[in-house]
């Protein structure tokens, strides 16, 4: 179908045609040749309008908006909870395992000293070897007794064949009071045998970086200072080995 605006420059071309033959029909007085022929244009004239009309009215027309179907959204599914990590229990066996072996391996180097008061432990995470003075140290000096370097000398060599343990020697007292010019308090006395032990092995060729020194006067007792027993299991020096961590702590 015709465009409304061709449709109404053709009603205007057969009005223009209509005019035109009544004006030469008024100017010749007389009717034209083709009597219908007036009729015919009249009913074009009304059906172009009609057309034109027609067109109008649809453009005018509010268009309906047009609906966008979405598709339903799938049903979104609970996020499952990100697990924590956790310490892999292989490597804490492994850890383990390590330490009672060290422990065992210990033993046979102290049975060799035939020494008797010591003790050999696994206590959480490290292996501690516990000298008693009687077989280190004279009461109330610091100074290493000689029956107990050869049995020091072959647990130097059983630590450097760990190098991924840290060393600590702690030493302790009872707590007898001590008032003397080398040894003014307990705490002065138990840091100087921890001093003794680690320069000893210091000089069997264990890294002075791999130990440390503690001095626990007798504020760490592990016996009853009320009774001699509890005190001379009081006086010792204990050297534990501790793994070392891969990211050590900032201070």
């Amino acid at each position: 179908m015709k465009h409304p605006k061709h449709l109404k420059s053709e009603l205007e071309i057969s009005e223009l045609k209509r005019l035109r033959l009544k004006r030469q029909h008024l100017l010749a007085e007389s009717e034209p040749e083709d009597s219908g022929l007036w009729a015919m244009l009249d009913i074009m004239t009304l059906i172009l309008a009609f057309f034109i009309m027609l067109y109008s009215s649809q453009a005018h027309m509010p268009q309906r908006p047009k609906i966008k179907h979405e598709s339903t959204p799938a049903t979104r599914q609970p996020a499952k909870p990100v697990p924590k990590p956790v310490k892999s229990e292989k490597k804490v066996h492994e850890s383990e395992l390590d330490l009672i072996t060290m422990e065992d391996r210990l033993h046979q180097v102290m049975e060799k000293s035939n020494l008797s008061n010591y003790t050999v432990n696994v206590e959480k995470d490290r292996l501690v070897l516990t000298l008693g003075e009687s077989i280190s140290f004279s009461s109330g000096q610091a100074k290493l007794l000689d029956h107990i370097k050869p049995a020091l000398k072959d647990m130097a060599s059983f630590f450097i064949t760990e190098p991924g343990y840290r060393i600590i020697v702690a030493g302790h007292t009872d707590d007898t009071p001590i008032h003397t010019a080398q040894f003014p308090s307990n705490w002065e006395l138990s840091a100087a045998r921890a001093m003794s032990v680690a320069q000893f092995l210091i000089a069997c060729r264990v890294a002075p970086e791999r130990i440390n020194i503690e001095g626990f006067a007798q504020y760490r007792p592990i016996g009853d200072n009320t009774h001699f027993l509890g005190r001379e299991a009081n006086r010792r020096v204990e050297i534990s080995l501790v793994r070392k961590t891969e990211h050590p702590k900032k201070f």
